[in-house]
């Protein structure tokens, strides 16, 4: 049996194969472990995975996540896997290789994900190039889910909103500056609590206010990640994740001024995932 992982911030969905038939699609929680200690991975693998799996089964693992960027991170997921999947090999990767191999196979082009956080590469159908680090929701995470959210909160606290627009948020979230301050500086996972307000802004989206920052935010996202790959404009670029997904209009639009080819946006990579490694078998 081959279990694929696709892990981001906010959740890990899990896909068990099984002589190339999808036997079994598990969810659990975010992976990431610039976030996730490892005592918290070892529970919630126990409490949420191992339940729903046959583990004795299981030969291989492939595990892409969000924060995979290092041998310590990888080493310590890996870890966590193995004492529960003791007869699997276990590799972990970096989820932009996970969204390059979804969004393009083996052909080269520019993979980019555009979930809770971002990122994006150069792939040459094997190999995964990467020119500006992804620095989190403080400092990057330009067209990202904690990027909106960050500027909603960021104009709704200094009363920067439309009357329309303020109105509508207090009337559905009702929150103290307390419980906005709490959230974002005393209690885990304040990129997952900004990336929540995409649920918000999703359904508005056509609103001029929202639309506008929609778009600035992914032009923020092609002027300081994709424009620094070398033939941009002419190669295919692949977005993967929620908010491509959910402002998939506004993205194209923004795409379509600087002149790129869009060639796939997903809401998931999983289905490509199964699909590249059963063409691997």
């Amino acid at each position: 049996m081959l279990l694929i992982a696709d892990s981001g911030s906010t959740k890990t969905t899990w896909t068990l194969l099984e002589d190339q038939v999808e036997k079994t699609t598990v969810q659990t929680p975010g992976l990431n472990p610039y976030f996730t200690s490892s005592e918290t991975v070892e529970a919630i693998l126990l409490a949420d995975l191992v339940p729903n799996i046959p583990v004795d089964f299981v030969r291989e693992i492939h595990f892409y996540g969000a924060g995979c960027s290092t041998e310590n991170n990888n080493s310590m997921l890996r870890e966590a896997m193995q004492l529960y999947f003791r007869k699997a090999v276990v590799s972990v990767y970096h989820d932009i290789l996970g969204a390059a191999r979804a969004l393009l196979g083996s052909e080269e082009g520019i993979a980019c994900i555009l979930g809770t956080g971002c990122n994006a590469c150069y792939y040459d159908g094997e190999e995964v190039y990467s020119r500006v680090p992804s620095l989190g929701y403080l400092f990057g995470d330009e067209g990202a889910g904690s990027n909106l959210g960050k500027t909603l909160m960021e104009k709704y606290l200094k009363n920067r909103l439309p009357s329309d627009i303020r109105k509508e948020f207090d009337e559905e979230y009702n929150f103290s500056l307390e419980d906005i301050l709490n959230a974002l500086y005393n209690r885990p996972f304040p990129n997952r609590f900004l990336a929540s307000f995409s649920e918000f802004i999703a359904p508005r989206q056509s609103h001029p206010f929202f639309h506008e920052m929609v778009k600035n935010s992914f032009s923020a996202f092609f002027e300081e990640q994709v424009s620094k790959y070398p033939g941009h404009e002419k190669l295919p670029i692949g977005f993967v994740g929620s908010i491509a997904w959910h402002y998939r209009e506004i993205l194209l639009e923004t795409a379509a001024e600087y002149k790129l080819n869009v060639a796939t946006i997903l809401k998931s990579p999983m289905e490509g995932l199964i699909r590249f490694h059963l063409n691997e078998e």
